[in-house]
């Protein structure tokens, strides 16, 4: 008997993806002037045909404290369709890294920009976050 599974069924895995990149980089700010830093790289994951899942993970701590309330920007393009979009979520949740959005990339090779945009401009992006990937 032979099992063969169909190109549906195949996408229907979420597979992480290989992600180069400069990690997005930067500091808070508290009431007595620099109260952190942090540092986050974009976590890319095919999640069906032509659709990625985009997230930030944050290093260790910071979705309890620098980060807990900060949302971040990514602008992404598909370099093979020239197409471009963007999209703002919370860099955390629940003390957590959340988890993202869904954009419909396409295929090819993805390239990117993040910034952090900081409530109450407590967090301050000092290098965007650049990079690609390839779905």
């Amino acid at each position: 008997m032979t099992t063969t599974l169909s190109a549906t069924a195949a996408d229907a895995a979420p597979r992480a993806l290989r992600v180069d990149q400069v990690p997005n980089v930067g500091i808070t700010v508290g009431p007595n002037g620099i109260s952190g830093g942090f540092a986050a790289n974009v976590a890319a994951t095919a999640t069906s045909t032509g659709t990625t899942r985009l997230g930030l993970q944050p290093i260790a701590g910071a979705c309890t404290g620098s980060l807990r309330q900060a949302r971040v920007g990514v602008t992404w393009r598909n370099e093979r369709t020239n197409r471009t979009d963007d999209a703002v979520f919370p860099v955390c949740a629940a003390g957590k890294p959340g988890p993202g959005v869904e954009a419909v990339t396409g295929t090819g090779r993805i390239s990117f920009t993040t910034t952090i945009i900081g409530r109450t401009d407590q967090a301050f992006t000092v290098i965007p976050g650049t990079g690609f990937f390839f779905r």
